[in-house]
């Protein structure tokens, strides 16, 4: 029977407003878990917007992080007759290539060898039995022809399926009966791979008679062309191997000057997007670590330890010199990066390309790392996450490179075998590559390491985003997510219980309505027989 049904039909009683006062303040534990459960909802959810941010934050950084990601170059050629609108040459660079000028003279182009066969009548004209030979500069192809392939079309369709350096297309000249002809191609330029094609079949006493004529309309050639009075022949009308870092892309002859330098602007840009990306982090940890004095109302992440250290971490990497870095500049702020009172930074563009122009090596080792060695013997590969910032003194004994940080005292073998090692784990050298050309017995000078700005902070966001290193960020994450599902375990419980509980009060009403009721009933009959024998002796 409901509660709602008796309530107070017996006693009087208002049942379902005590029973739900009850039940209110038996679930007031259960509310304080909601609103803990919220807290830790928004805790995890701010937690995972940092990562996004950090990840975000991380692919900038990567743009910058070494020397060759940072630098960046341009090229321009100048056409020695200023009336000619005639593109000689297209040019792009790397990192790699350095600033200077060079008089460049483009004599020929490469090209490739052009065939071209008799004329049929259409695409479906027969050809004779026989066999096809291509010679591509490389190899000796053989098509056989027979009754799957004995068409113009059919000729075209096994020559492009060949595998030979060859393409071929139809061509139509206008003939009156015959206009239709294959017109085959190189599909490589250059002298060394020029093509011949010929089509025969096997006459009377084994000698070949041709089936199919070709004719050569363009011969190959090499590309020709002289650079600072250097004469240079190549095969191909993109050269990549002359000028260290750039690449020619031949277009016409001609003649005039090539112009390599830093792109200041490119570079700038680039510290401008990191500039931004490291503002968008610093903004969003000041939003969630504040504190409002006047409400006392702080932000979702407020008094977190690896957060507050993350917001340290950023700003004393900004402001802290580069150790090893050769040049004028030790710090961002010499190139006009400078910090706000706000933990944020502001980049003044003129000064940073001003720098960039005087020393754009000294420049990136501010922001990116770099390796360099001191014995041409002696050849840097690269380092890990582990290695550290600095100058390593090198020798051999008894076939084994030793390494040692600058000032101290102790040598430490290496790792490693052949020509390539390491530096040892557990120290400062641990993951540092090189290769060594000669193992005698020597001081074999030193390895010199910078790592700039944006290598440390990647170095810094990888710990807190890869979820595999198990960084604090992770593990706060993790917690925030484990407390969640046990609040909300613990939350399911007590309601549970809240539940049992009122139907236990909805019982006990219920029991004092039906006992009351009956004495009810008992006190109306006691008071008729009463009223009954006072009547009688009335009488």
């Amino acid at each position: 029977m409901a509660i709602s049904s008796l309530s107070g039909i017996n006693s009087g009683l208002d049942s379902a407003g005590i029973v739900s006062n009850l039940v209110s303040l038996e679930a007031r534990p259960i509310d304080v878990l909601i609103s803990q459960q919220e807290q830790e909802e928004k805790k995890l959810s701010a937690f995972q917007d940092l990562q996004s941010r950090l990840q975000t934050f991380k692919s900038v950084v990567n743009t910058i992080n070494t020397e060759s990601r940072f630098l960046s170059t341009q090229g321009e050629f100048s056409n020695a007759d200023s009336s000619s609108n005639n593109t000689v040459v297209d040019v792009t660079t790397t990192s790699s290539a350095t600033s200077g000028t060079f008089s460049l003279t483009v004599n020929q182009l490469a090209r490739e060898t052009k065939v071209i066969s008799q004329g049929f009548a259409t695409t479906t004209s027969e050809i004779t039995f026989g066999r096809v030979e291509i010679f591509d500069g490389t190899k000796t192809t053989f098509i056989d022809i027979d009754s799957s392939n004995n068409t113009v079309d059919g000729l075209r369709l096994a020559i492009n399926n060949s595998g030979a350096n060859v393409s071929a297309t139809f061509l139509n000249d206008g003939d009156e009966n015959n206009p239709i002809r294959l017109l085959i191609s190189g599909t490589k330029t250059g002298e060394d791979n020029a093509i011949n094609i010929s089509h025969n079949f096997g006459g009377i006493g084994g000698e070949d008679i041709v089936a199919t004529a070709f004719t050569e309309t363009q011969s190959a050639q090499n590309a020709e062309l002289v650079i600072d009075g250097v004469s240079i022949s190549k095969n191909s009308n993109l050269v990549n191997d002359v000028v260290s870092g750039a690449t020619l892309s031949l277009q016409s002859t001609g003649a005039g000057t090539l112009t390599l330098s830093t792109n200041i602007t490119a570079i700038t840009d680039k510290v401008a997007n990191f500039v931004d990306g490291f503002n968008d982090i610093m903004l969003f940890l000041n939003e969630e670590l504040a504190l409002d004095p006047s409400t006392n109302q702080t932000g979702t992440l407020f008094g977190n330890f690896a957060v507050q250290n993350l917001q340290q971490t950023l700003r004393s990497t900004i402001t802290n010199s580069v150790e090893g870095v050769k040049g004028d500049f030790q710090f961002l702020a010499q190139v006009g990066i400078t910090t706000n009172n706000n933990g944020t930074i502001s980049l003044d563009r003129s000064t940073l390309s001003n720098a960039i122009a005087k020393d754009p090596q000294n420049i990136s080792q501010l922001f990116s790392s770099k390796g360099t060695t001191s014995n041409s013997g002696v050849t840097f590969i690269g380092f890990t996450n582990k290695t550290q910032a600095g100058t390593y003194d090198i020798r051999v004994r008894s076939g084994v490179p030793e390494l040692r940080k600058a000032g101290d005292s102790d040598y430490v073998a290496t790792t490693g075998g052949g020509n390539f090692f390491a530096g040892a784990s557990d120290t400062d050298a641990e993951g540092l590559n090189f290769r060594v050309s000669n193992l005698a017995d020597s001081d074999a000078g030193s390895i010199t390491l910078t790592i700039g700005v944006a290598e440390v902070l990647n170095r810094t966001l990888n710990t807190l985003v890869d979820t595999s290193l198990k960084g604090p960020l992770a593990s706060e994450i993790d917690t925030a997510e484990d407390t969640i599902d046990n609040l909300e375990k613990t939350i399911i419980e007590q309601e549970e219980r809240l539940v049992q509980f009122e139907e236990d009060l909805q019982r006990r009403f219920t029991n004092l309505e039906i006992v009351v009721g009956r004495l009810n009933s008992q006190r109306d009959t006691f008071s008729q027989a009463i009223s009954g024998i006072q009547n009688l002796f009335s009488k």
